[in-house]
């Protein structure tokens, strides 16, 4: 496998976990906000309270165990494999190896009077960019471990038996800096996947995406705006919600449409 197969296929994987995460912990959010803002939707769901408490307990159990698997030192697949393959092979972030990439596109003959203004934009990744790389990336970890990996150990092993050990952990959770933390992941893949696909850099400062489930259910995205990808789960939640929300309930409590 070559150095830019090996990158790619790490960047994939880490792509794929945070995407997990995001929709695990948009999903359960965008329950609980549409819910206690609109009573006819509570209503229905109270007519299956039991069946929406589990949906909602194993979205919120997944959402950290995925962080778990995205930190964890011992894994096969981590941010920290991720970084050490990009460390490894900053070679593929050079001039020299974008313009390789570049001819070996299928549409190249069309797109060949580009390559010299492009290359001339190119950011060729630093030394010194990886070492602030690693600082940030080591900061999430931080995070992680001082507020998540508690809730991923409970979920994960149940350590604690009694609630109110259980609610101390959560309560230390706030969930604005819990969205962020996780837009903030999707926005590492982003960075990467940028400076290799298109030479955009430098890695940092990192974009803060759109991360407040609140807000994103308010805001009305131009139709021609790809929406976020937790823009999107939330969307599928409000389609699902109102749907349920249309039915009626019979007599004989059968739920109807």
């Amino acid at each position: 496998m070559s150095s830019e197969e090996k990158f790619l296929e790490e960047l994939n994987i880490f792509r794929n976990e945070v995407m997990l995460a995001s929709k695990f912990l948009y999903t359960e959010l965008a329950i609980r906000n549409i819910a206690n803002n609109n009573k006819k939707i509570l209503n229905a769901l109270n007519y299956s309270p039991t069946f929406w408490n589990t949906i909602l307990s194993a979205l919120q159990n997944s959402t950290f165990i995925t962080f778990g698997r995205i930190f964890d030192n011992n894994g096969k697949n981590s941010i920290r494999t991720l970084f050490k393959v990009t460390q490894t092979n900053k070679n593929i972030f050079t001039k020299e190896s974008f313009a390789n990439r570049w001819a070996k596109n299928q549409d190249r003959n069309k797109i060949d009077h580009w390559l010299p203004e492009y290359l001339k934009k190119i950011y060729v990744l630093k030394d010194n960019d990886l070492v602030e790389f690693e600082k940030f990336i080591e900061k999430q970890k931080i995070i992680y471990k001082q507020l998540y990996r508690p809730v991923r150990d409970q979920v994960g092993h149940k350590i604690y038996n009694k609630n109110e050990d259980v609610k101390v952990l959560f309560d230390r959770i706030q969930i604005n800096e819990l969205e962020k933390f996780c837009v903030r992941l999707d926005s590492v893949h982003e960075a990467l996947w940028q400076l290799f696909h298109n030479g955009r850099g430098p890695l940092l400062p990192i974009k803060q995406g759109r991360y407040s489930t609140k807000n994103i259910i308010k805001t009305k995205f131009k139709p021609y705006v790809t929406k976020p990808a937790n823009a999107q789960f939330i969307d599928e939640v409000t389609i699902a919600l109102n749907l349920l929300e249309l039915g009626k309930i019979a007599k004989d409590k059968k739920y109807v449409i």
